[in-house]
């Protein structure tokens, strides 16, 4: 039986979409038996797709990338099965582009957890004039939103324990109090191999590395808990692929 046979015809957009999800998701993982597989449902399904010109074609790639997203790492073998499938399903970058964004952010947790760390380049304007000790590294640099908030209200985040390993997807589940906040500004927050760097309105503020500093993460952002209140950091970015990054980048840095 052919998988022309086994998917039947006269199918509608959807459930043309609905199948080669099936055909993605039988293996359980990314391989290149199921690169294969879905190669032959697209030769087979080709006139429809051709017709649909973009929207199911990206439907069904989003969701090969949405196998590898689910288990929280992207290996070499996985992103090189996604870039086969990209190209015989006749995508362009352009195309897909927040789809590679999100896969290149989860390529670099992977690193991260595989204990290669990323560095951010010395030409990064963030890191002008910033005044790193003998032997620190910038490894992270991220776009916020500054506000101040007196307290948490309940939402408390999901705790940067010192020594502790950070629990994949965890922060997804947890978004920054939105309301009596006061904007203060935007900036740049840098993770360095020693601490937090925050630029904001031509000043540098920083938070070292200790059991007791008091950092919470979030889907959206991070919450510095002060003496006094708290400093809401708000990711400019909204892939929360970010969140994953800040909290694998944390935990490696934390010990």
């Amino acid at each position: 039986m052919g998988l022309k046979d086994l998917f039947g015809g006269g199918k509608k957009k959807e459930e043309l979409v609905e199948k080669a999800k099936e055909v993605v998701s039988q293996d359980g993982r990314l391989t290149p038996q199921t690169t294969a597989k879905l190669k032959a449902f697209a030769e087979e399904n080709a006139a429809d797709l051709a017709d649909d010109k973009t929207k199911m074609r990206r439907d069904i790639y989003n969701s090969a990338v949405g196998m590898a997203k689910s288990r929280g790492k992207l290996s070499e073998g996985e992103a090189g099965e996604l870039a086969k499938m990209q190209k015989f399903l006749e995508l362009r970058d352009d195309q897909v582009e927040k789809t590679k964004w999100d896969l290149a952010r989860l390529r670099t947790v992977t690193d991260i957890r595989q204990g290669r760390m990323p560095t951010v380049p010395q030409s990064n304007v963030a890191l002008r004039g910033l005044p790193l000790d003998a032997g620190e590294i910038a490894h992270y640099s991220i776009h916020v939103e500054v506000q101040d908030r007196p307290s948490a209200s309940g939402m408390l985040g999901v705790q940067v324990k010192w020594g502790a390993a950070y629990v994949a997807n965890s922060a997804r589940a947890h978004a920054l109090p939105a309301e009596g906040v006061r904007d203060m500004g935007e900036g740049h927050l840098i993770i360095t191999s020693k601490r937090l760097f925050l630029r904001s309105g031509g000043k540098n503020a920083a938070v070292a590395y200790t059991p007791e500093a008091n950092l919470f993460l979030y889907g959206d952002g991070l919450r510095i808990e002060r003496t006094v209140g708290n400093t809401i950091l708000r990711f400019k970015s909204k892939s929360d692929g970010t969140a994953e990054i800040v909290g694998e980048l944390l935990a490696a840095l934390m010990r």
